[in-house]
């Protein structure tokens, strides 16, 4: 595992003047625009992926997919301001979210308040009354049937992020169904083909309906018996609320600065600080950790562990993980990793986010290995916790292994190689800039729009360059309905285990290479999971020549797909 650098998250007062101004060109332009506007091996476990031809398997067809959706692109009025939080008890509070074992689930969109602190109460739209959602768990093979109903005021669809399945499936408005309106209901019907970890969430206006609390997660078991004594999933996520105040010092205004001002409310699981429910532990128990990332933040989690491994990336599993200690993993939006331990030594450990600001110090996680029956209690716990994690600040850290999956892991068996022939290959480029007049995240310098769509056939070997060769964010990207091989960073080969992901984060200053061969036909899209930067622009279709859908857009609906 190679060592990695971590950016210091401490920026010169000439970067912060430098960002404050480009942020106000941002808004004054957005703002003018509104308103004129108004595992054998990794070749086996693959083939796996392949769907049924489009006649057995999709109801969904090649239309002028633009035509009947649209983005919030350059429209600041689709951005709805967040209400802010109350101290006072409200009528409708979120319940603790479920664990749904079963192939038929109700899904209801309903409005609710969540208290992410003791006594702070968020207005939030959920799924069945929780933050996040139910926990789905069904069996590879299973034919999975999930009824939407919406009780909302607003459209909402649900899309199942990283899954392969039918493009009618995918919940894309506009592109594949419309949105659902209030009071309505729709069917999501597919066959879970894969094992892992996954999530779903809303993709109609999703920058706001995810931000609300539209989300929740979806866990594919093997057909094997895993040897897990405990399998337990942590949602991570950020929170704008205009009432939380956090105190001024240097620290606080670095994180809010490196957000754009946005987030200043970090949860796991829908809750904050010592609202987070800590982890117990028998000793002797193999314990599995599933990370998904539902946020727009890029978040370095330090795991202070004295063995551990990295099983598995965006539900697909590692070749032979090696053993790791007191390391640091980077989870960037929609992604998904899979963690095993075995607990042996008791006490308190903290799992939480790198960074020395309030809001890092709130994501923490406590892990409490223990004797049977003889667990302390909260308020020991959280005292302990507070007590480590004045010893875990980014300098304390600074030292550690970030896991870089392009070294870890042993090599095996590999689907597709940086010097085969393919049938397309494609530059793309991620930036931002201006584009038709108004500030946008840019594929090869254009925002969605006007972007030309990837297109393939069916069988096609498709090899993608991703490259962000200048800024400072972080560009998750996300292909939908497929999964794809990462080949080399910056003109480098991978050498670990062959790395599989759905969304894979391209940070400033690197290149990418990547495969996927083109073996379920539809409309899909490839974009940015940093909603902001989809919202503006940083996204583009990704479309089968020999692919026709009978979809046809209600042009009465507003379709918002990002």
């Amino acid at each position: 595992m190679t060592l990695l650098p971590i950016r210091s998250n401490r920026h010169t007062s000439r970067y912060f003047l430098w960002l404050g101004m480009i942020l106000c060109v941002c808004m004054l332009v957005l703002l003018s625009a509104c308103s004129s506007a108004s595992s054998d091996s990794a070749a086996d476990q693959h083939t796996q992926h392949q769907q049924p031809s489009p006649a057995a398997s999709s109801t969904a067809s090649q239309t002028d997919t633009t035509s009947g959706h649209r983005m919030s692109h350059g429209d600041m009025s689709s951005m709805a301001a967040p209400e802010g939080s109350s101290s006072t008890t409200p009528d409708q509070v979120t319940t603790d979210p479920q664990i749904v074992n079963g192939k038929e689930v109700t899904l209801t969109a309903q409005a609710s308040n969540l208290e992410v602190e003791k006594g702070k109460y968020v207005p939030v739209w959920t799924f069945n009354n929780s933050v996040p959602g139910p926990q789905i768990q069904v069996t590879e093979g299973d034919t999975v049937t999930v009824h939407l109903k919406n009780k909302l005021d607003v459209p909402v669809t649900i899309h199942f992020h990283g899954v392969v399945l039918p493009n009618a499936m995918d919940g894309v408005p506009g592109v594949t169904q419309d949105a659902v309106q209030p009071g309505k209901t729709f069917t999501y019907t597919f066959q879970a083909l894969h094992a892992g970890t996954y999530w779903y969430h809303s993709h109609q206006d999703s920058l706001n309906q995810i931000g609300r609390g539209l989300y929740g997660t979806f866990v594919v078991h093997p057909k094997k018996t895993q040897t897990d004594d405990l399998d337990r999933t942590f949602v991570l996520a950020e929170w704008n609320d205009p009432h939380t105040h956090p105190a001024d010092t240097a620290e606080n205004t670095t994180a809010l600065n490196s957000n754009m001002g946005a987030y200043n409310l970090y949860t796991i699981n829908g809750r904050s600080g010592n609202r987070i429910d800590p982890l117990y532990v028998n000793t002797g128990q193999q314990v599995r950790l599933r990370f998904v990332n539902a946020g727009n933040m890029t978040h370095l989690l330090y795991l202070p562990l004295s063995s551990y491994q990295i099983v598995s990336t965006d539900g697909e599993d590692i070749y032979k993980p090696q053993k790791l200690s007191n390391g640091l993993l980077r989870i960037a939006p929609g992604e998904r990793y899979d963690l095993v331990f075995t607990a042996i030594d008791q006490g308190i450990t903290t799992i939480g986010a790198v960074g020395d600001s309030d809001f890092a110090r709130s994501m923490r996680l406590p892990v409490v290995v223990s004797a049977q029956g003889q667990k302390p209690n909260v308020q020991q716990v959280n005292e302990e916790v507070s007590r480590q994690q004045q010893h875990l600040t980014t300098t304390d850290v600074s030292g550690w292994q970030v896991l870089d999956l392009m070294t870890y892991g042993q090599p095996s068996a590999s689907t597709f190689t940086l010097n085969q022939n393919y049938d397309r290959q494609y530059d793309l480029k991620l930036s931002m800039g201006v584009s038709n007049g108004k500030m946008a995240y840019t594929i090869n310098d254009e925002a969605y729009a006007d972007l030309k769509a990837l297109t393939v056939r069916t069988g096609d070997t498709v090899k993608i360059t991703l490259s962000a060769p200048s800024g400072n964010e972080d560009h998750p990207m996300h292909l939908h309905g497929h999964v794809f091989q990462v080949l080399s960073r910056n003109g480098k080969t991978a050498t670990g285990s062959p790395v599989w992901k759905d969304t894979l984060n391209v940070r400033p200053g690197e290149t990418y290479e990547i495969a996927v061969r083109a073996n379920n036909p539809g409309n899909w899209m490839l974009h940015c999971h940093e909603l902001h930067h989809a919202s503006m622009g940083m996204m583009i279709d990704f479309n089968y020549e020999d692919f026709q859908s009978p979809y046809q857009p209600d042009q009465s609906i507003d379709n918002i797909s990002e």
